[in-house]
């Protein structure tokens, strides 16, 4: 019993010291610089989650809906233009992370890319709707418009 009641008082004191203190808050409170961070020198790392960019399966999954409905494609074609989006945001990743070629050679590696994925998909698409294809906006607006023209119809 006599070690639960020191237990419960200690827990007690360092909840009313932080709350006075303001420790873990970065309002600055009693033993603190300007910045927020402690006399001691520690540093403060991020808190909470860091979420992770999407991988290239996620990006076309999330795309994959748009074109399909825009382009009222079948099963079969619908899953080669999975793959070809896959291959695609795969290669356009790699080439992202890429620190050591320079802006030039990423340019024209990018281009290739881009090229050569055109040249892919030739092979489910007409020429109008590839030109419509490499100019769909996918920015939060132009999604939210074509989801509300695709629930009236």
């Amino acid at each position: 019993m006599r070690y639960i009641a020191i237990i419960a008082i200690t827990l007690l004191s360092i909840q009313s010291l932080s709350a006075q203190y303001g420790y873990g808050r970065g309002y600055g409170g009693y033993g603190r610089n300007r910045m927020g961070s402690s006399r001691m020198g520690a540093s403060q790392t991020p808190q909470g989650p860091t979420e992770e960019p999407p991988t290239a399966a996620e990006i076309a999954e999330e795309r994959l809906p748009d074109y399909v409905a825009e382009f009222e494609l079948d099963p079969f074609q619908t899953e080669v233009l999975r793959a070809y989006l896959e291959d695609y945001y795969n290669e356009v990743m790699a080439l992202q992370k890429d620190k050591v070629k320079d802006q030039e050679t990423l340019r024209k590696d990018f281009e290739r890319m881009q090229n050569e994925f055109k040249t892919d998909l030739k092979s489910i698409l007409t020429e109008e709707e590839l030109t419509k294809f490499m100019e769909m906006d996918f920015s939060t607006s132009a999604v939210r418009k074509r989801k509300k023209k695709r629930d009236n119809e």
